[in-house]
């Protein structure tokens, strides 16, 4: 497999991301593009996207702006330069024509874990025709406290400023993720498998924390992916595969990750299905049994660009 950097201009504001193609050997059967989760960076995907490469997927990562090295300092790590949440959105349209570009007439699947799937739902409000199927991991759920936390985010900023961070909102999101976990370790929520969650700690550029700007650009994506309105649906066949951990506290639970499902089908998408993970919570990318995920996602990536 080749694997290849490269960096896309954003046309919201010119900012340079930094992306990863990994792409296998012989002929490309398809496409996929990922859209990696919070206070994460694009190499954790890279392990997949080879795997994918092996079943002969071409695959492309971007680091969202904020994370990684789609930054102009080191400094602005949480920070979207941003606060309406559209640039992010924009970002996922760029890097996918300069993929289209390498490979115009290949079928393209979106995968998006936990935020990048929020972001991933706001593409597909507008943009369904672009993409011939689509992978939601992680998927977190239609929070009715949404509307208080940006509330609280508009107020802890009139104090500080946009780029400040703010232990109080931290912990309006975070706080109830470890209710009922077997453990002690502060983001035992994220994985079953400790030494993965010892590896995102111990990385720089994974759990750097958000600014209030990055609190709020989270918030407007989940107002925005289940705001009622503003869905063209142009291709409502399109497979829909909702994928995460049984222990995952970000999806709200089963019922609340049903009804993101049906959220969907009511849009009008007929297509769409989803599997839980028995003993694995958020990252199920990184949980020991992985192999089985992996090969979940392959699969369905085969029957949506090869039928």
């Amino acid at each position: 497999m080749r694997t290849e950097e490269f960096s896309v201009v954003s046309p919201f504001d010119g900012l340079e991301l930094s992306c990863i193609v990994v792409e296998p050997r012989g002929p490309v059967r398809g496409l996929v593009q990922f859209s990696h989760g919070m206070e994460e960076h694009k190499e954790r995907y890279l392990p997949l996207m080879e795997f994918l490469a092996e079943r002969g997927f071409a695959s492309v990562i971007h680091d969202h702006r904020g994370h990684g090295q789609s930054v102009r300092s080191p400094d602005d790590l949480g920070y979207f330069y941003d606060d309406s949440a559209q640039a992010i959105v924009d970002d996922v349209v760029a890097v996918q024509a300069v993929l289209r570009r390498r490979w115009p007439d290949e079928p393209l699947v979106l995968f998006g874990h936990s935020m990048g799937s929020l972001v991933a739902r706001v593409f597909l409000k507008e943009h369904d025709r672009d993409i011939q199927g689509l992978v939601l991991c992680g998927a977190p759920f239609n929070n009715a406290a949404t509307g208080l936390g940006l509330a609280a985010v508009a107020t802890v900023t009139a104090v500080k400023g946009d780029r400040a961070k703010s232990g109080l909102v931290r912990g309006l999101v975070f706080g109830p993720y470890n209710k009922g976990l077997p453990g002690d370790h502060e983001l035992r929520w994220l994985s079953a498998n400790e030494e993965n969650v010892l590896a995102y700690v111990a990385n720089p550029l994974d759990g750097f924390g958000f600014t209030l700007n990055g609190y709020k650009n989270l918030m407007l994506l989940i107002t925005h992916a289940f705001d009622a309105e503003g869905w063209t649906r142009e291709n409502p066949d399109l497979p829909i595969l909702f994928i995460a951990g049984a222990d995952d506290p970000v999806i709200g639970g089963a019922e609340k990750w049903r009804e993101s499902q049906q959220f969907l089908r009511d849009r009008g998408y007929a297509n769409v299905t989803g599997k839980l993970y028995e003993g694995m919570r958020h990252e199920i990318l990184n949980e020991r049994d992985r192999r089985l995920v992996f090969d979940d996602v392959a699969d369905f990536v085969e029957t949506v660009c090869c039928g």
